[in-house]
């Protein structure tokens, strides 16, 4: 040992702290196969999104489907085209909005079990807890890396998958395939995904947390994602106020709204303004009479045009990262509970 290195210890200097990186190393190590395969994965899906678009640009061009048909004859052969065109595509477009759909699920399986429920089942934890290392930074760096690259990863998606479906999806004369109007594909298109994404991790952090056991924990982040999906599909056409249309007959309302707008109520109304959404009395045999029976005069439309799609997006993905913070709030409590 060198003169300076004992003069230096004998001054007593603080030893040097441990590197900052030195837990999200660990982290990236332990999950570095994952990592590389969910990349790989990704690219994949991204090169197949953008043959698609390229496929699909082209077969529209080639069969003049830009357009809606003019004569009666031009009409069949547009139908065939379209037709066609579903048997081709329609497979490859619904798979991968529906992949998207199911990323908050598998976001927070993959929270809940390898990276936080299998810590604390095997107990690893406490080693960490022992190295200098607070719960909550292990908390954070255990939870921040996968997240920010689940996010990433989401939101590269997103796009992509954007960016595909709009070369076919305002073309609603024809039904080019189902799932094709922005109302069908909503939680695979723009920052619905993300925000989705961002809870399903968070929620997953707190199964993990609470049940401290790998195949508990995921199966009851599943069964969550599942369960909650219902409530907000229920809730999504109020988070912005629609455009109502009333008319004597239920057929006069269609035309207002469109055909790329959603259509989500609809009922008899009285002179009163009180609106009867299940009379289904355009059904009836005698509209007239049915409507009378009700104390009915006419009809109304609830409505939500394309116009309405990016604020609906917007106030969906509030509504999910503020459920988010709520869980990721729900976890650092529980990591405060666990400290020794």
């Amino acid at each position: 040992m060198s003169a300076t290195t004992v003069s230096r210890t004998a001054a007593g200097s603080a030893p040097r702290p441990p590197r900052t990186l030195g837990t999200a190393w660990v982290v990236w190590r332990r999950h570095r196969i994952a990592a590389w395969t969910t990349l790989a994965v990704l690219a994949a899906l991204c090169a197949e999104l953008v043959w698609l678009r390229g496929a699909m640009t082209e077969y529209v061009a080639a069969h003049g489907l830009a357009a809606p048909c003019a004569t009666e004859g031009d009409c069949a052969a547009h139908a065939a085209a379209v037709e066609e065109f579903g048997l081709r595509y329609g497979g490859f477009l619904g798979g991968n909005a529906l992949l998207l759909e199911f990323l908050p699920l598998l976001a927070g399986m993959f929270v809940a079990g390898p990276v936080i429920a299998r810590e604390l089942e095997s107990g690893t934890y406490k080693v960490a807890w022992t190295q200098s290392v607070s719960p909550l930074r292990w908390f954070a760096v255990k939870l921040g890396l996968p997240v920010a690259a689940l996010l990433v990863g989401a939101s590269v998606l997103s796009a992509v998958f954007l960016w595909t479906w709009r070369s076919v999806g305002h073309l609603d004369h024809g039904r080019l395939v189902d799932g094709t109007h922005w109302y069908e594909a909503f939680d695979a298109l723009g920052p619905a995904p993300v925000a989705n994404v961002l809870f399903g991790a968070a929620l997953g952090a707190l199964a993990g947390l609470l049940l401290r056991r790998t195949l508990p924990a995921m199966a009851v982040t599943a069964f969550a994602c599942v369960l909650l999906y219902w409530p907000l599909t229920a809730v999504r056409p109020y988070l912005v106020d629609p455009v109502t249309t009333t008319r004597m007959s239920y057929l006069e309302t269609r035309p207002f709204a469109g055909k790329d707008s959603w259509e989500y109520e609809r009922g008899s109304i009285t002179v009163s303004g009180r609106r009867l959404p299940d009379t289904d009395c355009h059904l009836a045999h005698v509209p007239t009479d049915c409507l009378a029976r009700h104390g009915a005069d006419g009809y109304y439309l609830d409505y939500h045009p394309p116009a309405h799609f990016q604020r609906l997006e917007l106030a969906q993905a509030g509504v999910v990262a503020a459920a988010a913070v709520a869980c990721a709030a729900g976890a650092l409590w529980r990591v405060r509970r666990l400290c020794p």
